[in-house]
């Protein structure tokens, strides 16, 4: 990738540079204030930026068409071309187009010899047109996939670009506040919303509404409102009915953990009998063992399937339980088994997916491995290891985006204890506690 830094008063000035320099594919990487306006990091995929130097030169040389040789003889004059003046222009043309198609092989055919007389513009322009072809004919790419490694990485790079398009997509509607009409109360607000892990695109959209006549105190009430009636919850216990739930998430979430908990408060509600726990996870030494023992203890039906065995087929000899508990891997292996197993309409239709989100997570990763399922479609989250961070804003943003509402949530390792039903009042007090230099405001967001 081709990264550069830019300077800018605005960022409306800023993505102009941008296009200008590395073309319409860039992405932006990171962006800063400063006092004297913003720097950008731009980055843009090479074969794109490549793409975008060759129609720059080919548009030099539409030029050169155009104006007869711009430089040498001014459009519009009546003067002969001088042929070698002309074949000395293409020649530098020629080797400005191999600089920017590095790596591409051409060939290295020479031009026709001309000759010493001296032709009119049109016999000049003509000729240059027919050097122009040859040139386009001689390029050819070199960027060719060597191997299935080499496509795979090729793959992957093209979904990071994609996800760095989509990120720019969301800084734009940063623009709504310009740079030099901040007030010291919005970057104030601003501050807090960043200690606490919201990203940018989650701040500017709950920022989007700041008034900047009234006190710091009502529209940090007003931001706190907002935020918590955007955030989706259940009014009552999810999973009072049964049914057949998958708990996905990354390595670490603490899916095994949380399935004890779900598993243990079922027992209680429907007994022993209606109760059973099903594990995917063979892709790890060790990965059913701890839930086959969680099992024994609750002495619930436990079945560890392989990569033979068909999940349709099992689930259909459980329909009488009253609940069913899916466990899974959050390895890449287990992902993609995991969307073409549920892919299928039937499991599809029967199998409600949890998504389990650890709070210490980075929002970066979060993205990255929710982009790794096919259909990014959860039916609900779950928030765990909240106790080991206070400032979790981060991992809140695609339940915003997505609108997923949070079932439950996780703040301990004790079964069954540690695990409540999701209030979104108390979540956003646990938020507000990261900012522990601001008194008054921890007693403003208590009351909101």
């Amino acid at each position: 990738m081709k990264i550069k830094r830019f300077t800018a008063t605005n960022m409306q000035a800023g993505l102009k540079m941008i296009s200008e320099a590395l073309g319409p594919e860039a992405v932006i990487l990171s962006n800063k204030r400063m006092g004297s306006g913003l720097e950008i990091v731009a980055g843009v995929d090479e074969q794109d930026y490549d793409q975008f130097s060759a129609e720059l030169e080919t548009e030099t040389v539409s030029e050169v068409k155009q104006t007869t040789a711009s430089g040498i003889i001014k459009a519009g004059s009546s003067l002969p071309l001088d042929v070698d003046s002309m074949a000395q222009l293409l020649g530098t043309m020629s080797n400005k187009n191999q600089q920017a198609f590095s790596g591409v092989s051409t060939s290295t055919s020479p031009l026709p010899k001309p000759k010493q007389a001296p032709r009119t513009s049109a016999q000049a322009a003509q000729l240059a047109d027919e050097v122009t072809k040859q040139q386009a004919r001689q390029v050819k790419p070199a960027r060719t996939v060597s191997s299935n490694d080499d496509l795979k990485a090729f793959q992957m790079i093209r979904q990071e670009i994609d996800g760095l398009k989509d990120l720019l997509k969301e800084q734009t509607e940063q623009l709504a506040q310009p740079i030099g009409q901040v007030s010291p109360q919005y970057e104030r607000l601003e501050a807090r919303l960043q200690t606490m892990g919201f990203t940018s695109s989650v701040i500017g959209k709950l920022m989007a509404h700041h008034d900047r006549e009234d006190s710091l105190d009502n529209n940090w009430r007003k931001l706190m409102g907002r935020l918590s009636s955007a955030i989706p919850a259940p009014l009552y216990e999810p999973t009072a009915n049964g049914g057949v739930f998958a708990v996905n998430g990354p390595t670490g979430a603490g899916k095994t953990t949380t399935i004890a908990k779900l598993a243990a408060h079922a027992v209680k509600d429907f007994g022993m009998d209606a109760v059973a726990i099903i594990s995917l996870d063979w892709f790890q030494v060790g990965g059913q063992d701890i839930l086959k023992s969680v099992a024994q203890i609750l002495n619930v039906d436990f079945f560890a399937l392989s990569e033979g065995q068909s999940l349709a087929a099992k689930l259909s000899t459980l329909a009488a339980k009253k609940i069913v508990f899916i466990d899974t891997s959050g390895s890449k292996e287990a992902m993609r088994y995991w969307n073409k197993l549920i892919s299928q309409e039937q499991l599809s239709r029967e199998i409600q997916t949890m998504l389990v989100i650890p709070a210490t997570m980075h929002p970066a990763a979060l993205s990255q491995f929710i982009q790794s399922y096919t259909t990014a479609q959860f039916d609900s989250v779950i928030l765990t290891k909240l106790d080991e961070s206070a400032s979790f804003g981060g991992v809140l943003e695609p339940v915003l985006k997505h609108r997923w509402p949070i079932w439950y949530c996780t703040d301990g390792q004790s079964i069954p204890q540690d695990i409540q039903m999701c209030e979104v009042k108390p979540l956003v007090q646990r938020l507000v506690k990261s900012l522990h230099g601001e008194k008054s405001t921890l007693r403003a967001s208590a009351s909101a």
